[in-house]
Parts: structure tokens; C-alpha cells; sequence
């Protein structure tokens, strides 16, 4: 598992593969966050504090997840953060945070953990992206850059590894409610669950191997209210 399990989609993603017997490393900025969070997963569970922009700290935490388990099988790059508004009025600094974390953040993990799956010729790495990746909306300037360039990333690293039976796969979600699932699973009115997005990850991690789902949009089927 990869940075950003801490809270929201992350935290549902670590929860539904500890579910399905995996150990999972999971990270956070934030140890007042991280700790009460793993105390919610129910398996075994590596917690690593690392910023995903800080490229010592992603070493650090690939050593870290190396030294305890091995090369990992699966590797979630879900960490990120909006912000920036409108190009008129957006600063240089703002813009620079948003694609450190949310693009360059994902080449630094997955630079990071690609040797050992490379070594054992196999491994899912699964980039969380946005419909933001495809289709902008005002003020998102930055956010959008940074989940249009997952894209293009994503789809060159694709063509690195597939001779090493890596699969590369970029989810794409929808509005998504991300606290605790207590909607029922159909009916009017209701958003898609981040837990309906982890179902659909571990179910995505389970194909058989000559399988590779490269770009999937994940929405909600009515959230329009009755």
C-alpha cells in the first residue's frame, strides 16, 4: 500500500484490503491523524509517517516498508490536496504544492518502490486520479493539471513495466462521500461511497494476472435527490 491512507478514500482503500487479508503500510503527514486511524483498520498494519512531496521521506518509507515485508505486491498512490483557485489569482507557491503532491509525488513513491516489484516481475500499482483528470472545472487549475498529468504518467510507466507483468491502473472517481459508509448501497439522492471505490480496487487487485484494467471511471448511479 502507498501514501494518503490516513483519511477519506485512503483510509476506506487500507480498511478494504486489510479486510481481504493483505498487510498494509499505511502514511500521513500528520501522526495526531495517522494513529487514530490505523486504530480503525483491523489486520496487520505498518503506520509511517511521510510526506509524499518530501523525496527523503518516500526513500525512507520505501526502506522502511522493504525492511519489514519485502517489496511490497501492490502499491496505492492516493495522496493528495486541491487548493489553488482561479489562474488570475493563484500564487506561484500554491500551484508548486498542489503539483508536488498530487504529480511529482506519485513519481517519487513509485520511483521508490518500482525496483523490488521489478525484481520479482510482478505488482499492481494503482494511481488514484479524478474526473478532474479529464474534465476541469473553474478555479481548478492546479488540481487539474496535476490529475491530467497522472494520466500521461501513468500511461508511460505503463510501457516501462508491462514486460515485467506490472500492471499500471488509474482510477478516476466522481463526487464521493468519504466518512464513514452509513448510506445504504442504492437509491436516489445518494453519492458514491469511498468505500465502494476500495471494493472496487481490491476487486481490481484480485484479476488474474494477463488482466490489466488500464483507465477506469468510477460514479455514483443517482445521486440526484427524489
Amino acid at each position: 500500500m502507498g501514501p494518503g491512507p490516513s483519511r477519506g478514500i485512503g483510509l476506506h482503500i487500507a480498511r478494504a484490503f486489510a479486510a481481504a487479508g493483505a498487510r498494509v503500510a499505511v502514511t500521513g503527514r500528520s501522526p495526531a491523524r495517522l494513529e487514530p486511524a490505523v486504530a480503525t483498520i483491523d489486520g496487520e498494519c505498518l503506520p509511517v509517517v511521510c510526506d509524499q512531496a518530501d523525496p527523503r521521506a518516500v526513500e525512507a518509507l520505501a526502506r522502511t516498508v522493504e525492511d519489514t515485508w519485502g517489496a511490497p505486491d501492490i502499491l496505492v498512490n492516493n495522496a493528495g490536496g486541491g487548493g489553488g483557485g482561479p489562474v488570475p489569482t493563484m500564487s506561484l507557491e500554491a500551484w508548486q504544492r498542489v503539483i508536488a503532491t498530487n504529480l511529482t509525488g506519485v513519481f517519487y513513491t513509485t520511483r521508490c518502490f518500482l525496483p523490488g516489484m521489478l525484481r520479482n516481475e510482478r505488482g499492481d500499482i494503482f494511481i488514484i486520479s479524478s474526473m478532474n483528470g479529464k474534465k476541469a472545472d473553474p478555479g481548478s487549475a492546479a488540481y487539474s493539471a496535476s490529475k491530467f498529468g497522472l494520466h500521461g504518467f501513468a500511461q508511460a510507466l505503463l510501457y516501462d513495466v508491462r514486460r515485467s507483468n506490472i500492471r499500471v491502473m488509474v482510477i478516476n472517481p466522481s463526487q464521493t462521500d468519504t466518512g464513514e459508509d452509513t448510506s445504504p448501497p442504492h437509491g436516489p439522492g445518494i453519492f458514491m461511497h469511498a468505500a465502494d471505490i476500495a471494493a472496487t480496487i481490491v476487486h481490481l487487485a484480485r484479476l488474474p494476472g494477463r488482466t490489466l484494467v488500464r483507465d477506469l471511471d468510477i460514479w455514483g448511479t443517482n445521486p440526484f435527490p427524489a
